[in-house]
């Protein structure tokens, strides 16, 4: 079986757009992708549109002037040339990834491309359902149709707060005959695909995102503390900072105001070290209670040593669509506490792999993070308890097999029309 992943970036996003799927034991199939940033070396990935100065140049200022004008995701032309690339012609399955990030890809050229061969697309955030959002809040336009002005525009174009229905139109008529495949990682992206008017009469299958257990595993506390300079005898707290002081969009979905707030409500009885992965400047304020440990934006095993040493991980985003970071640190025998109304309670199977507390309640986060912080016994068995459940539900062979058995489906579905 031959795979082609359309995606915007390789290695960035690696575990989530089939990048890895190389890495696979499994030889009964061959992967390819197509995205505009290449990252790897990889002769498996290609450029759309390849290497050429020049066309490259035209392709991203064309996309540069579609999003200023509100039309992102519209303006693209490389999947209308995809079928005269050799690897579109040897793919027995295209699975789509984040094309509403790829500058160069139009979902207009999605009907042609489902006309040619058999279409899944794994929808990462409700982009695809609503009128240009990437997460709409407490918004439900996009239940009837984005017809009034748009308060959270996902890029600022000219006409941001008005295109969106202009977008959900489009996309209707785009999906309504589609045929097409749809994947998500989780029951709440599940459950609004199925409350969606453009999306729920489409097939979808819940395949939650895979990682490789045998590199996310427990290791001892002590070792990676040292690894880290954490002084022995310290509780640990770890989480993933976006830069607070900007009070950037991603800032708002992660919860970082709430998680601020709650750290400053909390009194730690022991020494406790605050673990801040990628920014973490702006908890520096805090370093009279904690310290304050900044590694900047880690992965690999250095994520796997700082996953290790921390007591519990936090991750009270109010808009997230999956979340990895907490799978990977339930791997390691970390427990996770989150907020309600997001997919990460169900997908750490809350009370079992960790605590959701209700959703912008720092009151609440605070009285969470000290009763894991001050009762050992409870903080170990909800350790053991998360480990078990990645390896029962997020093994990386288990998400590449139910890909393969879904592919196999839409193939065979595919030949019959």
């Amino acid at each position: 079986m031959n795979i082609l992943h359309i995606s915007n970036t390789d290695l960035t996003g690696g575990r989530f757009n089939g990048y890895y799927m190389n890495q696979s034991r499994d030889k009964s199939f061959n992967v390819e992708m197509v995205v505009w940033n290449k990252e790897s070396h990889s002769s498996n990935v290609h450029r759309s549109p390849p290497d050429n100065p020049a066309l490259r140049f035209f392709a991203l200022n064309i996309a540069r002037i579609g999003a200023r004008l509100g039309f992102d995701g519209l303006t693209g032309f490389s999947g209308w040339i995809l079928p005269s690339r050799d690897y579109f012609k040897r793919a027995d399955v295209i699975h789509l990834h984040q094309i509403h990030n790829h500058p160069n890809f139009s979902i207009l050229s999605l009907p042609m491309l489902m006309r040619k061969k058999p279409l899944v697309w794994t929808i990462h955030d409700p982009w695809a359902m609503t009128g240009g959002c990437e997460h709409s809040f407490e918004c439900d336009h996009w239940l009837t149709g984005c017809k009034t002005r748009c308060p959270h525009p996902r890029l600022k174009s000219l006409f941001r707060n008005y295109t969106p229905y202009l977008h959900w139109k489009i996309k209707k008529l785009v999906y309504q005959h589609a045929n097409l495949t749809l994947i998500v990682a989780s029951k709440w992206m599940k459950d609004r695909i199925e409350r969606s008017p453009l999306l729920r009469h489409l097939p979808c299958h819940q395949i939650p995102f895979g990682i490789d257990l045998e590199v996310f595993k427990p290791r001892s506390k002590i070792e990676c503390r040292k690894k880290l300079g954490i002084t022995l005898g310290h509780k640990v707290i770890a989480f993933r900072d976006t830069d607070i002081g900007k009070n950037s969009k991603m800032s708002s979905y992660k919860g970082i105001s709430y998680l601020m707030e709650a750290l400053k409500i909390y009194d730690p009885k022991e020494s406790t070290t605050l673990l801040i992965f990628e920014n973490g400047k702006g908890f520096r304020i805090l370093s009279s209670k904690y310290r304050v440990l900044t590694p900047g934006w880690i992965d690999g095993e250095d994520l796997v040593v700082a996953l290790s040493a921390a007591d519990i991980f936090l991750m009270p985003s109010i808009q997230e669509s999956f979340g990895l970071m907490a799978v990977e640190a339930m791997a390691c025998g970390t427990p996770v506490i989150v907020f309600d109304g997001t997919s990460l309670p169900d997908v750490i199977k809350a009370p079992l792999g960790g605590l959701a507390v209700p959703a912008k309640d720092s009151i609440a986060l605070a009285e969470a993070i000290k009763k894991l912080m001050e009762n050992d016994e409870l903080r170990t068995r909800l350790g053991k308890q998360a480990r078990q459940i990645t390896e029962r539900e997020y093994s990386f062979p288990l998400y590449v097999q139910r890909h393969l058995s879904l592919y196999d489906e839409v193939i065979e579905r595919h030949h019959r029309l």
